[in-house]
């Protein structure tokens, strides 16, 4: 999808209406941003996402793992983050 479409008004309220007529749970108002921003990305950044992940695939085979806790509180001092 182009990505100008993200920007556009009619095209978003084409998707909010399909979604709220689709069956199923309605999304929030944070998922449907959320779905319709990835929705909209460009090649460039699906590109960048699927490296990001096979990067990800290639520390958890080699063993490069970190306890969700300590990445976490890692995070949280980063960022500033209150725990």
């Amino acid at each position: 999808m182009a990505t100008e479409r993200i920007n556009d008004l009619k095209a978003f309220k084409g998707f909010i209406e399909e979604r709220l007529s689709a069956e199923g749970d309605e999304p929030t108002l944070v998922e449907a941003l959320a779905l319709w921003e990835f929705a909209n990305q460009s090649d460039a950044e699906l590109e960048d996402a699927l490296v990001a992940i096979r990067e990800g695939f290639a520390d958890i085979e080699a063993g490069r793992l970190k306890p969700a806790r300590e990445a976490l509180d890692e995070l949280r001092r980063t960022h500033g983050l209150p725990e």
